[in-house]
């Protein structure tokens, strides 16, 4: 894999364009003068990641951070049903 170091303020490139040459197999670094700031790259297999929103949720992780009353399945008031104080 080869790299090719870009500067933020000299870049003028589009994304297509930085895209292009991850997908020709090049590492790109983007440098604030002689500052590394941020390398893209290519993934290596987008069907292995698995995003945040896409995970099972996991039934116990937060045992005890709600509590419910014990009427909670009572009937309530009339005063609540017709809007009186």
């Amino acid at each position: 894999m080869s790299t090719k170091r870009l500067d933020i303020k000299e870049l003028q490139i589009s994304v297509t364009e930085l895209l292009s040459l991850i997908k020709n197999d090049e590492e790109i670094v983007i440098t604030n003068g002689n500052t590394p700031v941020a390398r893209l790259t290519i993934l290596n297999s987008t069907d292995e990641i698995i995003f945040e929103s896409e995970k099972t949720p996991q039934p116990g992780l937060n045992l005890g951070a709600m509590v419910m009353s014990n009427d909670f399945d009572q009937p309530l008031a009339d005063e609540f049903w017709l809007q009186n104080p």
